[in-house]
């Protein structure tokens, strides 16, 4: 018969199932051996004896296996990383030859099904989701309930999944993750419990009686009240996936970490997206939805520019362009961008502008640190590069950064309405009140 060798400790070969219920529960359990291969489970999870698990299945620490679930490494490998939790009546399985793999922490919500997939950690699946084949979910995305991730998506990490086919709609927020992480948390403590204070019954007619705890003291060793598996000396000492991986046998199909992309694949998965995605160093990040004073700010942008530019060898292009920085391969969307002389573009692809004179960028609070840091660095790299402007849409404030002659910026600050900031590559000028027109936050004139 072969088995696979404990991923978590090294011990004599283990039971198909592990817990220490009672005979009558033991019976129940429906877990099967598929062509030489036996679901190996660690003692601190918990699988209901109506949950099926089958074949070539890897299932870590504190793992909670609802009623109804149907687990089959039937036809390829299954691994379900420490903290994972997937609930009442979902499905995970596979084509031939393909692993399915749940990294540490993901949440399967009720009803989901995820076939041939792989989950990124700390991720939320919601209820009833479908999750096709080939597809690879980011760490830390949370896919709403009823959607269908199309075969094949490549979704970056911290994103936000709905509808049928489902769409990245926003960047998840650290405030959404502590919300997931803190749920997850009720599952991954499932299991001791579960252990500790369930078993089969009948169902009685009237109230329990309280539960008698004189002389507990005395109880034998392998009472399985305390000495069940989720009262195994060993869990004291956990270890999480990664620092056990040394000790499995079995190989994913997928390398270990977060994948990098090319820049080949980049541009085919947004030529198929209706979201805008930056990428830089081989990741792909999705952009957060612009609220509509950062569109009035923008629009307001385009139409005075536009007007004051026409005619003088300078050209503007709105969001929807993006640009290409060749020096550090970061593709990304300015809210504006503008061309003194003919536009070049990658592979003279005419999508992807390499010589922009002056960038735009509105702030909005998720972005505004990136933008005036990391991303005005990558930006520098630019030869053409001349002057760079940021605007707040919160605040009245717009910061104007101009390259000098020796490679060094200058900056330039303007805070009041009835200021006016001029260009020093175009020379077009534009009042803050035509810039700030219509928004609906607080604003002062002095």
């Amino acid at each position: 018969m072969r088995t696979a060798v404990h991923p978590f400790r090294q011990t004599p070969e283990i039971d198909t199932m592990t817990h220490k219920h009672d005979n009558a529960q033991k019976k129940t359990l429906m877990i099967y051996e598929f062509k030489g291969f036996r679901p190996t489970i660690h003692p601190s999870s918990f699988v209901h004896p109506q949950a099926a698990v089958t074949g070539n299945v890897i299932i870590g620490r504190n793992v909670y296996i609802g009623p109804g679930a149907a687990i089959r490494g039937d036809w390829g490998q299954i691994l379900i990383e420490d903290g994972c939790n997937v609930q009442e009546n979902c499905t995970v399985h596979m084509f031939p030859g393909t692993t399915v793999w749940l990294k540490e922490g993901a949440h399967i919500g009720h009803g989901a099904i995820i076939h041939g997939a792989v989950i990124g950690r700390n991720c939320l699946v919601g209820m009833n989701s479908v999750i096709l084949d080939n597809v690879e979910i980011g760490d830390e995305c949370i896919i709403g309930a009823l959607s269908l991730v199309k075969t094949g998506e490549k979704i970056p990490p911290r994103s936000m999944l709905v509808g049928n086919p489902a769409k990245i709609i926003k960047t998840v927020s650290d405030e959404m993750i502590r919300w997931k992480t803190e749920g997850t948390i009720l599952y991954q403590a499932l299991p001791q419990e579960m252990q500790k204070d369930w078993k089969i019954t009948e169902a009685g007619n009237g109230p329990a009686e309280p539960h008698d705890t004189a002389g507990e003291a005395d109880r034998p060793a392998d009472d399985i009240r305390d000495s069940g598996p989720g009262s195994d000396p060993d869990i004291k000492n956990y270890r999480t996936w990664e620092q056990t991986k040394d000790s499995r046998v079995e190989e994913s199909s997928q390398p270990y970490g977060r994948r990098k992309y090319t820049v080949e694949e980049y541009l085919a998965f947004e030529a198929d997206s209706r979201e805008k995605h930056e990428y830089y160093n081989g990741e792909i990040f999705a952009m957060a939805g612009a609220k509509m004073d950062h569109d009035r700010i923008v629009t307001n942008m385009i139409v005075h520019l536009g007007h004051k530019l026409r005619g003088g060898g300078c050209q503007t292009f709105t969001g929807d362009f993006r640009v290409y920085v060749e020096a550090n391969e970061l593709f990304t969307y300015p809210d504006l961008s503008i061309v003194c002389g003919k536009p070049l573009t990658r592979n003279d692809d005419e999508m992807h502008l390499m010589n922009p004179t002056v960038l735009i960028e509105v702030l909005s609070p998720s972005t505004k640190d990136y933008d005036r840091g990391d991303k005005f660095r990558l930006y520098q790299e630019l030869p053409s590069l001349q002057e760079y402007i940021l605007v707040d849409s919160k605040s009245i404030l717009l910061e104007q950064f101009v390259k000098q002659a020796d490679g060094n910026w200058i900056s330039r600050k303007h805070s009041r309405l009835t200021d006016i900031f001029r260009m020093e590559t175009t020379g077009a000028g534009l009042a803050l009140e035509e810039i700030y027109e219509g928004t609906q936050f607080p604003k002062l004139t002095i």
